[in-house]
């Protein structure tokens, strides 16, 4: 028999979350909200079965999807300490990762709406909004500086700052530290050409822009993020747990102080916000998707992310 490759791909999801579902199933005494994880992979398991056989249409695909996007979700109020929890963290972004590759692949038509599903998911390219003349005069390519005494990125020729050096301890951008390897929920907002007035909330810096500092190191809040095909430099950027507020869509820069007294200077655009919870501890911030950045930074970038896993996003 030919198995499809919508098929295959419905096989291969299903058989990643029934490997991740066995280990799950293993504790006898799993707290309640465990037990709601675990029935949702059964959940999503049910509609992938049925293409995967080809008993069911392969519409049946965004059936899975929105179960394993409602069980993501619940994820954040899991404790990550539980065995097999972070194991079911990472079948589900990988289940959806294929998920979204073969409805895209194959424009499969929602069976809700009989449309195809847009490019947004997974994530696709947004344009960028048009740049100011401040903009439109600074170079491409972006300077690592120290955190204390930021230079301009236009520097005489005969005087080239150094990408990487060391640098004083910059401000910190957190408000409180603590470990998180958990899924944000995105709040979007209309994409703008031009910065808006909130921007003068924080400061500006030499080139125009909303400057943000942030200092990273293994339990700050502030860490980096990806889509869920794992990739940082497609859709990928910097959550910075702040209370500086930035509307979606404002260009900005951002100095990221790295461990090891290391600074990196990027540019990004701010995608989605993380507003404050009611009583709860969990300080706001500001998801910025890294657009500019130098061989230097994506280096430290790169090398930090090697031993904090980033945080998987959906914007």
């Amino acid at each position: 028999m030919t198995t499809s490759p919508i098929a295959a791909t419905a096989g291969a999801a299903r058989q990643r979350l029934a490997s991740s579902l066995a280990a799950l199933q293993q504790d006898p005494n799993l707290p309640a909200a465990v037990l709601e994880i675990a029935s949702g992979l059964a959940r999503a398991m049910g509609p992938l079965f049925q293409v995967e056989r080809g008993t069911g249409e392969p519409g049946l695909l965004f059936a899975a999807r929105a179960v394993l996007q409602e069980t993501l979700s619940r994820m954040q109020a899991v404790d990550q300490s539980v065995a097999g929890v972070p194991d079911a963290t990472a079948a589900i972004a990988q289940s959806l990762g294929m998920i979204f590759a073969s409805i895209r692949e194959h424009q499969i038509l929602d069976p809700a709406t009989q449309q195809p599903v847009p490019l947004s998911h997974p994530p696709a390219p947004t344009p960028a909004p048009a740049p100011t003349p401040a903009q439109r005069e600074a170079p491409p390519v972006l300077l690592v500086q120290p955190a204390a005494a930021p230079v301009p990125l236009v520097q005489p020729a005969a005087a080239p700052i150094p990408l990487v050096q060391h640098a004083a301890p910059p401000v910190a951008a957190t408000a409180a530290a603590m470990p998180q390897r958990h899924v944000e929920t995105a709040h979007h907002e209309p994409l703008r050409s031009v910065i808006p007035d909130t921007a003068a909330k924080v400061p500006m810096g030499p080139n125009g822009l909303p400057r943000i500092e942030v200092e990273l190191d293994v339990h700050s809040e502030s860490t980096f993020y990806t889509n869920f095909l794992g990739d940082i430099r497609d859709h990928g950027g910097i959550f910075v747990a702040t209370f500086g507020a930035l509307s979606v869509s404002t260009p900005c820069e951002v100095v990221i102080a790295f461990p090891g007294s290391l600074t990196a200077e990027v540019r990004g655009v701010v995608r989605w916000k993380r507003e404050p919870k009611g009583n709860t501890d969990q300080t706001p911030g500001l998801g910025v998707e890294i657009t500019q950045a130098s061989p230097e930074a994506w280096k430290l970038i790169d090398r930090f992310i090697k031993n904090r896993e980033p945080i998987v996003h959906e914007v």
